[in-house]
């Protein structure tokens, strides 16, 4: 008996140990069945179309499109949310979505998700996407921007709620008029009741293009106001759930980005 119980205690610290490594295996490669990743609920042509909640899968915009061919590389299936840009951060900060698009990189935004980082570097390689925020104004206007300056101010700008330029502008100094959307800020500078509008330059230009007549006295300055970096955030709950999995996903955008695949979507928009 006294034999039996030595060789138990010997293999059963051995056993242990086994079976931790074990979990430790399975809980960093395990992956869920379903992720959810939420947009903002109005139209940033050609990233994304539309408004409101609805997806026009017909031509949801080069995101949507690019994270549809993710969703394949990765197995996993991607559910898309739309909110207004506010409500989907702290949809990503309460850990409701696994992860917001199209983000630019604010420090203050930390405290809601993660970005893609290399050697604790904002990681751009592994971006979604490049845009750039312009200036708009009235024709015969004279508020002057020569890519150091804005001159000429008095009502002052309007940008879209919680879009990263609005801060970018604070710290100038400038008083900046907040709304939900682009288009309502082109209706206050149509109606001379700001002085400009800082805007996604492709969004805006759609916006322009779409409805000429009513916008026909509008005009852009050069040059762009800033050139902008866009990412996939994660949230905290996910990154430290499947830290291996966020890689993954990150890597694999990188790799779906740069692809023949999409380079043939992108000619359609």
């Amino acid at each position: 008996m006294q034999n039996t119980s030595n060789k138990l205690n010997i293999y059963s610290p051995f056993r242990y140990c086994i079976l931790v490594i074990f979990l430790m295996f399975s809980t960093l490669n395990a992956k869920p069945d379903t992720i959810t990743f939420a947009y903002q609920n109005s139209h940033n042509y050609p990233f994304q179309t539309g408004t409101g909640a609805n997806i026009n899968w017909g031509k949801p915009g080069l995101l949507l499109e690019m994270l549809k061919i993710v969703e394949k590389e990765i197995d996993i299936k991607i559910k898309f949310v739309r909110f207004p840009w506010k409500r989907a951060l702290f949809e990503l900060k309460s850990g409701k979505v696994d992860g917001l698009f199209e983000a630019s990189y604010k420090k203050k935004r930390l405290d809601f998700g993660k970005y893609p980082l290399k050697n604790g570097k904002i990681d751009t390689n592994r971006r979604t996407n490049y845009n750039s925020y312009f200036l708009y104004t009235l024709s015969g206007s004279d508020v002057q921007w020569d890519g150091i300056n804005i001159k000429n101010l008095k009502k002052g700008i309007c940008a879209e709620r919680e879009y990263s330029i609005v801060d970018d502008l604070r710290r100038s100094g400038i008083a900046v008029h907040e709304q939900n959307n682009t288009k309502k800020c082109l209706e206050l500078l149509n109606n001379n009741r700001i002085d400009a509008v800082a805007a996604l330059e492709m969004a805006t230009d759609k916006i322009l293009e779409q409805e000429q007549s009513k916008f026909k006295n509008l005009k852009k300055l050069q040059p762009a106001l800033k050139n902008k970096v866009y990412h996939l955030m994660l949230s905290h709950q996910f990154t430290k759930k499947y830290p291996e999995l966020s890689e993954y996903i990150w890597d694999t955008l990188e790799k779906v980005r740069n692809s023949n695949e999409m380079m043939d979507i992108r000619k359609k928009y």
